[in-house]
């Protein structure tokens, strides 16, 4: 999954994501949003995060404000993965 937030409009502000993994170790990868572009104004380094079987990430806010977040690919990996992602939506 590429880089990205999520900030779709139906999506509570401020409301937690959270996401669970099952099956093969993958890295998610944490880049602040001050340090994307062409231009960077701030030289900060991507941060990742190791996502083994059964593990269990919940995004406070503000953190997909500020971040944004992404899955390498990786050819290697031949063992199955599921995710689960639960997000606060609202009717609109």
């Amino acid at each position: 999954m590429g880089e990205h937030r999520d900030d779709e409009k139906e999506l509570v502000p401020g409301s937690p994501i959270a996401s669970v993994s099952f099956g093969a170790r993958r890295d998610l990868v944490f880049r602040h949003s001050t340090s994307r572009g062409k231009r960077p104004s701030c030289g900060m380094e991507p941060l990742r995060l190791a996502l083994d079987h059964g593990s269990l990430l919940v995004m406070n806010h503000p953190t997909n404000h500020f971040w944004h977040h992404s899955l390498p690919r990786r050819k290697r990996v031949l063992a199955p993965r599921v995710n689960l992602t639960f997000r606060k939506v609202r009717a609109l």
